[in-house]
């Protein structure tokens, strides 16, 4: 229930998730099932047994994504990596992830920044537009060296692992000092502390070497395509090499794995038989990897290429007789196959998956058994789908300072047409920081990639850098080692809908959630809450589910706001612990991986001055000719001698009119109740009451309803008069009395004046600062939406413009909004700056039929003088 002027609103969160989503129902393109050639090889099977149906499989898939609707971010940076004291800008991108057309459903983003020890650092609330949104944060200039962690994720993307948000490493640096001598020094200093901490790590964990089974089993007898995968403690991949010995010490085969750690390699395992992968490290020492044990009977799954088409075999070794499977393959929630048939033990069953209609993206092939239990799965990449293309055209192919530069950008879909899109570009220093590109990604392959698997991609955008046999093999590696469905088939063929199992809800508005918890951590039904928000002249009472969860909606975001939440059982006990969801989540130890240390060689150095001096130079300019762009005014230190005034978190209102405290008042401890410590001892209150029923009046207040008795508050929780006459006098601290402009902050409920009782604490003089928060009550602070800073960028054609330094030495130009109209063209321009540099144009963006666009362009600037 929800009073008439409350502002924020409460539904039962089971209900709300499922049911919005039923109303806010994104348009599903149609669906086409593609059937193909279903073969036995090495024997014919009588169909006798009854066949399940795939279809069916496939119609769960697509009703799976129907009803969940996942969602996809993506962040646009202006640079690869930063120096300390520079500002990240970016432009965030959510898309639904089966059609990649930008998200209309939810409307709050989160961004935040991990620091190297798993901490949030800087955190951004942003309100999406049409799934778009921008926004930029000032990394200050004391932040030390070391790999960090961008993310980006909404509400909803939080009922999946924490490993799909949009997560990039960033590298960023101390900036060094501008004097030469001084700057090798400080650069040799930071490499050898680096050198000395790779080594630590190097020697506090071994790398990481796993074996990973094509379609994921190992069975005896059966030829098998095996996956090596071994990375550095940091996640990084690690070229080595190996040979896998059996329990007799018998060499089978060798393998080595590239720069990027990843391989594969094709074995028989042998009945009764252990194996092992001996492994010479990149520092010349061996360490031993056991592979996966050997299974009796299985299934096994291979997918191959050939060209126009995918040829799918399963084989099932060991089984008893014949079974009924099915094989179904899906692109994000598109079928794209689907056959059934039998299988026997030294049986092939095969099937072809055409490429000529296949989404460009992940194709996820499964095999079911009879029961609609998913048995092998694996991932392929299809690549074979006409792609939108942007182009990005300067009109110039050198410049000299303070001269505009025009970029013409064009937009065709894959079939050649112009097209509408939302892009963003990014103008960038080409001499930039060291381990440029190691990180490198781009929203195609994210889009198409990354966001379907779980864990460190690193470097995806090389895969999609020009075709070549060795990339393909790659890839495939990739997928043999980290392919990974971002759903699991018990959740896909579930009778329940897999919505009334999520927590987070689906933001359109700044939400405020949580749950109703005893101290044994079992749920409290139906709880009763009440929610009193500053600022706002109301306060709400609503109840929880049957699980004790909550979700307030509603908060606008245009400027921050404080919440204070009370809760009690349903019979109005407070034996409740009030749980809030974090906003902001630390990331979870289990997938999180040592940073490795940026500076590892000496011949990083002259690359890291050199940017150095030209990113210190850029921030004093900043701080001198452009303050508004810097994150404050810097002033003078200033000591401050005096006392914080006292806050009490049980306490929504700063001021009141009248305080009593019983200790202060001759007599007090033998009155027997507030009301008698209140009669008479307070101007413009009258107290009536026979010692067992109370009734309270406070003149002056206009009162618009029929009720006459004041809002009574028992440590910040709303009572009736009834409940506060059983209130100890030798229990209380201070009785606070609110009428007139106090009493605002409370609404409606507090249109008749506030009597505000609070108990002692235990602890005699305890000040109210030291108060500690009852359980069954929670404050939160709610953050307003973020206003994303202008990019600098002076035009030279404004006589005004040429009378400052330009101090753009690193970023040269961020346009975040760049709209291409149905016409596929679009234009921008800009000038250039005062020194002379490369520099490297990276436009990207979606297209308005989701599909993913980028371009780049260099920029040469020379000095006219």
């Amino acid at each position: 229930m929800r009073n008439n002027k409350a502002t924020v609103y409460l539904y039962i969160l089971k209900d709300y998730l499922f049911n919005s989503l039923k109303v806010m129902h994104r348009s599903i393109r149609k669906m086409w099932v593609l059937c193909g050639v279903v073969a036995l090889i090495g024997g014919t099977v009588a169909f006798t047994t009854a066949l399940p149906d795939p279809q069916q499989a496939l119609q769960q898939v697509r009703r799976f994504y129907a009803e969940v609707q996942p969602e996809v971010s993506y962040l646009h940076l202006n640079q690869e990596a930063y120096a300390a004291g520079e500002t990240l800008w970016f432009k965030a991108y959510v898309v639904g992830a089966e059609t990649h057309q930008l998200d209309t459903l939810s409307k709050v983003l989160y961004v935040d920044v991990i620091s190297p020890q798993r901490t949030v650092a800087f955190c951004r609330t942003l309100h999406l537009n049409e799934g778009l949104a921008e926004g930029d944060i000032v990394l200050p200039d004391t932040l030390s060296t070391g790999i960090y962690t961008i993310r980006a994720y909404t509400s909803w993307m939080r009922n999946w692992p924490e490993e799909l948000f949009f997560t990039r490493r960033v590298p960023v640096w101390q900036a060094v000092p501008p004097a030469a001598g001084m700057a090798h020094a400080s650069a040799s200093r930071q490499a050898a502390l680096a050198r000395q901490t790779s080594r630590a790590v190097s020697a506090a964990a071994l790398p990481d070497v796993q074996f990973f089974p094509e379609g994921g089993n190992y069975v005896q007898g059966a030829h098998t395509i095996v996956g090596v995968k071994a990375v550095a403690a940091s996640g990084q991949g690690l070229a080595l090499q190996g040979t896998v010995y059996d329990d007799t010490d018998q060499a089978v085969v060798e393998f080595k794995t590239p720069a990027l750690g990843m391989s594969s390699f094709a074995f028989t395992p042998q009945p009764g038989r252990r194996y092992q992968a001996r492994v010479t490290l990149p520092d010349g020492t061996e360490a031993s990897y056991p592979l996966p044990d050997v299974q009796a009977s299985g299934w096994l799954l291979t997918v191959r290429d050939f060209g126009n088409r995918y040829i799918v075999y399963v084989r099932r070794p060991g089984a008893a007789g014949q079974e009924p499977l099915q094989v179904v393959a899906h692109v994000r929630g598109t079928p794209v196959y689907a056959g059934a048939g039998t299988i026997a033990p030294g049986e092939t069953f095969s099937a072809t998956i055409p490429k000529e209609r296949l989404p460009a993206g992940l194709v996820h092939v499964s095999v079911l058994d009879g029961q609609n239990a998913a048995q092998a799965e694996r991932l392929v990449f299809s690549s074979s789908a006409p792609e939108s293309t942007a182009l990005l055209q300067p009109d110039k192919s050198a410049y000299d300072v303070h001269q505009p530069v025009t970029l013409e950008v064009a937009v065709q879909n894959a079939q050649g047409q112009p097209t509408a899109a939302e892009l963003s570009l990014a103008v960038a220093s080409e001499t930039g920081l060291p381990m440029k590109g190691r990180q490198e990604t781009t929203i195609q392959a994210h889009l198409l990639l990354t966001s379907e698997l779980r864990g460190y991609v690193e470097n995806p955008a090389w895969y999609f850098q020009g075709k070549s046999p060795e990339k393909e093999k790659a890839l495939d590696d990739l997928l043999l080692t980290q392919g990974w469905s971002r759903f699991v088939w018990r959740e896909i063929l579930g009778a329940v809908p897999v919505t009334s199992t999520f927590d987070y809800p689906l933001e359109q508005t700044l939400s405020l959630g949580g749950q109703l918890v005893r101290s044994n951590g079992k749920p409290v039904p139906n709880g009763q809450l009440t929610v009193l928000q500053k600022g706002v002249n109301d306060v709400g009472e609503f109840t929880a589910d049957a699980q004790g969860n909550f979700l307030l909606l509603g908060f606008p975001g245009v400027d921050s706001a404080r919440v204070l939440l009370q809760a009690r059982t349903s019979r109005g006990g407070n034996n409740v612990l009030l749980r809030l969801w974090d906003r902001w989540p630390v990331p979870g130890a289990a997938a999180w991986q040592p940073r490795p240390p940026l500076m590892d060689s000496p011949e990083t150095m002259s690359s890291l001055v050199a940017y150095g001096q030209r990113s210190r130079r850029q921030q004093v300019l900043e701080k001198q000719f452009r303050p508004d762009t810097t994150s404050g005014i810097v002033l003078r230190n200033v000591t401050i001698r005096a006392q914080r005034p006292a806050s009490d978190p049980r306490s929504l209102h700063a001021t009141a009119s009248a305080v009593l405290r019983p200790q202060s008042i001759p007599g007090a401890n033998v009155l027997s109740n507030i009301f008698e410590l209140i009669r008479g001892r307070v101007a413009g209150v009258e107290v009536l009451g026979d010692g067992q029923t109370y009734s309270v009046r406070i003149r002056g207040m206009a009162s618009t309803s029929h009720r006459t008795s004041p809002m009574y508050l028992l440590d910040g929780m709303p009572l009736d008069s009834a409940a506060m006459v059983n209130v100890p006098i030798q229990d209380v601290d201070r009785v606070e009395v609110l009428k007139g402009a106090t009493a605002a902050i409370y609404g409606m409920r507090g249109q008749n004046g506030v009597i505000a009782v609070f108990t002692r604490i235990p602890g005699a003089g305890a000040s109210a600062s030291n108060v500690p928060t009852p359980p069954s009550m929670a404050s939160r602070r709610l953050p307003a939406y973020y206003r994303a800073r202008e990019f600098y960028a002076p035009r030279y054609e404004l006589p005004a413009s040429t009378n400052r330094p330009d101090p753009r030495l690193t970023t040269l130009y961020w346009q975040p909004t760049l709209h291409v109209p149905a016409s596929g063209k679009a234009r921008v321009t800009f000038y250039t700056a005062d020194a002379a540099g490369a520099f490297v144009a990276r436009l990207e963006g979606i297209t308005h039929d989701g599909q993913p666009v980028q371009a780049r362009t260099n920029i040469t600037v020379s000095s006219n003088h």
